[in-house]
């Protein structure tokens, strides 16, 4: 009896140093990931002659800033302050309000136009952006360096970052980017989302119903629901740069959106229809060709005068 209480106590301290110790390890894995990326960029900048750089919040596919994008962006400039290779990093506290006064971006992508006057008003040679993608346990990072005189790409590298509990929680914390507008960040938590995958958007509740194949088509059916207590009309926006698909690959498709029989095909670019209140409407959005192994999409929805697109995420596609 003695023995095997002493063997209780043996497993139990040897069990607590190998969970005190691990978790450490997992927790701060990404900072290893995050000096081996700035290294490879450090050298890159040097290279290049660049003398002054910034860094943006990094973004998902879609271009929604999260607070992991923000986080890591962070995480990213300290390490670049730190090299020691005689440039210098722009307070990015500094660089937000440049952004916001100017009225740069009102989401968080930077295109080349705006890299370029990003980097006249700011005076720096160089921003570096960056996107995250989840990928099963683990989240990609790509990072690159934009010329802000050019826009070209002087130099990109990938790496992935174990996803913890903690990196989850903060890549589920999407940041309303409505600075540009005047307004302050306001932060989506996961409680405004239901259970169910619904999206609250502007007075509008985006419930995913089904996404299934069809040929070499995937059609996904989102029900619309008018929240509020008069009627209202939507413009959904399709063609080019406007609502589309991406799958769990990164890859971007076109759609063409359908309410009952109408649709917006080849020729019509928008879609009107009357929501009365709290009644259900099925929106249909199909697009062609989407790689025959993809398992979910995620549905970017560009509804005129809504300030930014509504993103159904991670609908799975059943055959």
């Amino acid at each position: 009896m003695k023995k095997e209480y002493i063997l209780n106590i043996v497993i139990v301290f040897i069990l607590s140093i190998i969970f005190f110790l691990s978790c450490p390890l997992s927790s701060m894995a990404y900072e290893k990931e995050i000096k081996n990326l700035s290294a490879s960029m450090t050298n890159h900048i040097t290279q290049a002659g660049m003398k002054t750089i910034a860094v943006v919040d990094f973004t998902d596919l879609q271009g929604s800033v999260t607070e992991l994008g923000r986080f890591l962006a962070e995480e990213f400039s300290v390490a670049l302050a730190g090299a020691g290779k005689g440039f210098e990093i722009v307070d990015r506290t500094h660089l937000r309000s440049i952004i916001k006064e100017h009225k740069l971006s009102s989401t968080g992508i930077i295109d080349p136009q705006t890299a370029r006057k990003l980097g006249k008003i700011a005076g720096v040679q160089a921003l570096i952006a960056g996107t995250i993608t989840p990928f099963g346990d683990s989240i990609r990072l790509s990072v690159k360096v934009l010329d802000t005189e050019t826009a070209k790409v002087i130099s990109a590298t990938t790496g992935n970052i174990a996803k913890t509990k903690a990196i989850e929680e903060l890549l589920g914390r999407e940041i309303e980017m409505t600075a540009a507008a005047g307004g302050r960040p306001k932060v989506i938590t996961s409680a405004m989302l239901s259970k169910g995958g619904a999206v609250k958007a502007e007075g509008f509740i985006f419930q995913p119903v089904k996404c299934r194949r069809s040929g070499g088509k995937v059609i996904c059916t989102i029900s619309l629901i008018n929240n509020e207590e008069n009627e209202r009309e939507l413009k959904i926006r399709t063609g080019g740069d406007k609502s589309c698909f991406y799958d769990n690959f990164g890859n971007q498709y076109p759609v063409e959106v359908k309410i009952g029989r109408r649709t917006t095909g080849d020729h019509w670019h928008q879609i009107e229809q009357k929501f009365p209140p709290k009644l259900p409407i099925n929106v249909n959005l199909i697009a062609q060709q989407i790689r025959s192994n993809a398992t979910y999409v995620t549905a970017a929805i560009v509804i005129r005068g809504f300030k930014k697109l509504v993103i159904v995420r991670n609908i799975p596609i059943s055959n």
